[in-house]
């Protein structure tokens, strides 16, 4: 017979025990395929190596099996177990759901499995998916068992913190940066706060681990981790899989897993205690934001966020000052973005109500069609993004798989790209929730109706009517609304 098959082979790891496997899961196939009256060829071998079978969308080589099943190029793949092509059992019957509409023959030749003789609908493929799936799962227990066995004995996992060096598995105290540890600690409990420490930091040009340029949230989180007294946290986050994707959640204390005196400290634990004795009551208060997610920095296009600032009055009664500042230079200072001249909330929340309010006096019956045109249109322009950007990264692997960029490039171009698509698919997003949004209120009209009663939360009127507010540093603000062009003001 012709080679119009694939043969699927994935390891984990770069260990040696499991580079070994891939000839294991080689001959197994070859030996199926032989014994089936199959021409054997090396050409039609795809690998994934050192590659998790929990994230298919990560793995070059399963995507490219998939192009061809639909280019109709493959009429069967053929791989060891179901647990090598995929551990998660969504991501498992998704990748089978593609190759039965392309009449594509799946052989799982360890579970025996066939779907020419199992059909469409058998529930066998399912049933070793879940078994692949709950493998995974108890594996990843023992991981986090073999982990903490690692801490108990005093290695460090993770990445190496500021202050100290990761020599043979063991921390090593970093001089230079404890030096810079036990300052920052000092400076705080003098009284500065995380924003002074940060521009003290840039100002003296030394520099952070990993990135270019200290921020706010890096000094935070050295004050906050109690390894820099010595004690070590494991089991703090989890990895979860959200919408193809990895995304790391905190876990409730209760989970986590103390180990004190683990290594050995820079600052003292009295001195770190200190520090953090009162990180409950130094938490600052977030202001609601009703313009949140549409109020944008002209300059970088961050979010902006309100700023709380509390002044004591002469009879010692406070008063909180909430102005406008843009996230990015809330985080990094000058070296984030730019300071904003202040605009008070309040009266910036009056300006874009006394805008809106004069809008609907002259408000027409023609807006609803104008709106919902202006939304398909939109979308439209979306879909044909997502779908040009899909097809770049299509290219991209087409151009790694035949070794005209290296891998290191690969993956940043496929991270560009996939970056973009998130976007266009938060926007998407944004648009069905406005949508959703229009059909709980109805119209427009009475959007604008609900502006009178200016004491309620406005913030699903706000998310209607307007499209994205851009404030740049001088006050000037652009407004783009959902029923007509933009207006600067």
């Amino acid at each position: 017979m012709s080679a119009e098959y694939a043969v699927y082979v994935r390891v984990s790891t770069d260990k040696e025990e499991q580079i070994s496997s891939v000839e294991n899961q080689i001959d197994i196939c070859r030996n199926w395929l032989e014994r089936n009256g199959y021409e054997w060829d090396e050409n039609q071998v795809f690998k994934d190596e050192g590659i998790s079978g929990t994230l298919f969308t990560d793995r070059p080589s399963i995507q490219l099996i998939l192009r061809k099943a639909k280019a109709k190029e493959i009429s069967m793949v053929v791989f060891k177990s179901i647990s090598r092509l995929a551990r998660d059992l969504k991501d498992s019957l998704e990748i089978r759901e593609v190759f039965i509409a392309h009449n594509v023959r799946i052989i799982s030749v360890e579970e025996g499995y066939d779907s020419h003789k199992a059909g469409k609908n058998d529930m066998a493929f399912e049933l070793w998916s879940l078994f692949s799936a709950q493998y995974s799962r108890t594996l990843s227990s023992g991981i986090s068992a073999a982990l903490a066995a690692k801490v108990r004995r005093g290695e460090h996992i993770g990445k190496t913190p500021y202050g100290y060096d990761k020599v043979n598995g063991f921390l090593q105290m970093n001089e230079e940066e404890a030096n810079v540890v036990h300052k920052i600690f000092d400076w705080y409990i003098q009284g500065w706060g995380y924003k002074r420490i940060m521009k003290e930091l840039n100002f003296r040009g030394i520099r952070p681990k990993t990135i270019s340029k200290w921020q706010i949230t890096s000094v935070q989180r050295i004050i906050r981790n109690p390894i820099y007294c010595g004690d070590f946290i494991l089991n703090q986050y989890t990895v979860i899989k959200s919408n193809g994707r990895r995304k790391q959640i905190k876990n409730p204390r209760e989970k986590w897993i103390y180990f004190k005196d683990h290594h050995l400290p820079i600052i003292p634990k009295d001195i770190w205690r200190q520090a953090n004795k009162d990180s409950v009551k130094k938490r600052s208060f977030t202001p609601w934001n009703e313009f949140r997610g549409i109020m944008k920095c002209k300059v970088c296009g961050s979010n902006m966020i309100i700023n709380r600032s509390v002044k004591k009055r002469s009879d010692g009664s406070k008063v909180n000052w909430d102005y406008l500042k843009c996230s990015k230079y809330r985080r990094g200072g000058v070296y984030g973005c730019i300071n904003h001249a202040p605009i008070l909330y309040e009266d910036f929340r009056g300006m874009i109500l006394e805008t809106l309010l004069s809008k609907a006096e002259s408000l027409t019956i023609r807006l609803k069609s104008h709106v919902q045109k202006k939304k398909e249109a939109e979308r439209s322009q979306l879909i044909a993004s997502k779908e040009q950007n899909s097809k770049r990264k299509d290219k991209l692997l087409d151009l790694y798989l035949d070794q005209l960029i290296n891998k290191d490039e690969f993956e940043q171009r496929r991270r560009e790209i996939e970056e973009n698509i998130v976007t266009i698919e938060d926007k998407i997003l944004h648009l069905e929730k406005r949508e959703g949004m229009a059909q709980d209120i109805e119209t427009i009209r009475e959007a604008f109706a609900q502006l009178e009663d200016r004491e309620q939360d406005l913030y699903k009127v706000f998310s209607i009517l307007i499209e994205v507010i851009r404030i740049h540093p001088d006050k000037a603000i652009e407004i783009d609304y959902t029923f007509e062009e933009s207006v600067h003001t």
